[in-house]
């Protein structure tokens, strides 16, 4: 079933951070929090999947898929290289967004 029988069928949509919206947090974060290229790159893959998953409804990463992206990349700092501190800084900019939805 498609986007109007969620609708009609009650379906909530969580607030999301969408891909237009994700463009906007890469930027916050390159020009604000100074991360690299490289650094948003794998921000963006560990979160990829949420992104662009198979119904088009569940598009874009909502605050389970933030939570859970978030709370792996403070597990696994030696695997992506990327800070404690830029890390919450990218939870701060994805909550932002969710927060406007």
């Amino acid at each position: 079933m498609g986007f109007i029988s969620d609708i009609l069928f009650g379906q909530q949509l969580k607030p999301r951070v969408t891909k237009e919206e994700w463009k906007k947090v890469r930027s916050n974060l390159y020009d604000s929090h100074h991360f690299t290229t490289i650094e948003l790159d794998k921000a963006e893959e560990i979160f990829n999947a949420d992104m662009y998953e198979t119904r088009k409804i569940d598009n874009g990463i909502d605050t389970d898929e933030i939570v859970r992206g978030i709370q792996y990349m403070r597990d696994h700092v030696d695997v992506h290289h990327i800070s404690i501190e830029k890390i919450n800084a990218l939870e701060e900019e994805m909550m932002k967004y969710i927060a406007l939805s």
